[in-house]
């Protein structure tokens, strides 16, 4: 199994911390931990990387084998189609498995977004094509906080202050 990963000991955090200098030290713990955090994520990551490259390594010759015996069957398929689909049949069953045909689902391609919605915006025939989207603006109302609070089903969450701890971060990766 993989090696366990222990920190430094470490003396109990004093119940409550009464002068700058307590508060300092537990700054410097948070800090701490926050760079064996970090050296911890580093080294998962690197492990991540290396089983993706095992995995991709290991799966390239399975595609190319699955690609190259698709195409064989493909070949098959597309000279016996008309015996193989008789009735109307979009599939065939064989003893390890089923090929066959299948729609594929339709999309629309539009090389030009902006030259398309000029055309549609001047031929009164195609302006269905068009849609338009109305929403509420979150970013006006919190804008004007006072004015949006009187307007019934809305509040304003947040805004106040919170509490954060930035140690120096020394010695990190």
């Amino acid at each position: 199994m993989g090696e366990t990963v222990t920190g430094p000991a470490r003396k109990p955090a004093p119940l409550r911390v009464r002068t700058p200098d307590q508060a300092a030290a537990v700054v410097g713990r948070i800090g701490a931990a926050q760079v064996q955090l970090s050296r911890l994520k580093a080294s998962l990551d690197v492990a991540v990387a290396q089983a993706n490259l095992a995995y991709e390594n290991a799966a390239a010759p399975l595609r190319a084998a699955i690609e190259a015996d698709t195409e064989l069957l493909r070949g098959y398929f597309d000279a016996n189609r008309s015996t193989l689909l008789s009735g109307g049949k979009k599939s065939v069953a064989l003893s390890t498995g089923t090929i066959g045909v299948k729609r594929t689902t339709a999309k629309v391609v539009v090389a030009d977004a902006d030259a398309l919605l000029k055309l549609l915006e001047e031929d009164r025939k195609l302006r269905r094509f068009i849609r338009t989207k109305t929403e509420v603006d979150r970013a006006a109302l919190l804008a004007e906080p006072k004015v949006a609070v009187t307007i019934p089903g809305v509040s304003i969450d947040g805004g106040d202050d919170a509490f954060f701890v930035k140690p120096l971060m020394v010695g990190t990766p």
